[in-house]
């Protein structure tokens, strides 16, 4: 089942995975960290090398609940300027997935301004099917999250 900002239910699938979020906080020291962020949680790693996304721009756009009850969501990470880069991930309990295929990052300066609209409708047209599929699917032993990026403490500017 599928689930939008506009459902009821979304907000619990979008609290769930809010550390994926909380990672790109804690790389710009927004929140307190007690600790690195766990490599299997960075997923700023799995970026091309100096892609910088504005702290503003994380979203989770969808949400999945599968009848098996493996979850996840879709969250977009996008740049400052003109929304470039856009990152998309599906993020669940095992972690966060770049989905490169709904993504832009390289040459950004050259393509054509109607890329980031056409990407954007490619998602839109196939993740719906891939997600209702169970094509993405995993299982495995869930990722452990700290509490502080569950839970974080922002820092107040001084």
């Amino acid at each position: 089942m599928l689930f939008t900002p506009d459902d009821s239910e979304f907000a619990a699938f979008e609290t769930r995975f809010r550390w994926f979020e909380h990672v790109l906080l804690a790389a710009w020291n927004e929140i307190q960290a007690d600790e690195e962020v766990p490599g299997p949680l960075h997923w700023l790693a799995l970026l091309p090398e100096g892609t910088d996304l504005d702290i503003e721009d994380v979203e989770c756009s969808l949400a999945y609940r599968a009848d098996s009850g493996y979850c996840a969501t879709v969250w977009d990470a996008s740049g400052v300027e003109d929304d470039l880069p856009w990152a998309v991930f599906l993020v669940d309990d095992f972690g966060a997935r770049l989905l490169p295929e709904y993504s832009l990052f390289a040459g950004e300066e050259e393509l054509p301004s109607t890329a980031l609209e056409a990407v954007l409708a490619r998602a839109e047209r196939e993740l719906p099917d891939l997600l209702l599929s169970g094509t993405l699917d995993r299982t495995g032993e869930p990722l452990s999250v700290p509490e502080w990026l569950v839970k974080p403490i922002f820092i107040e500017e001084k």
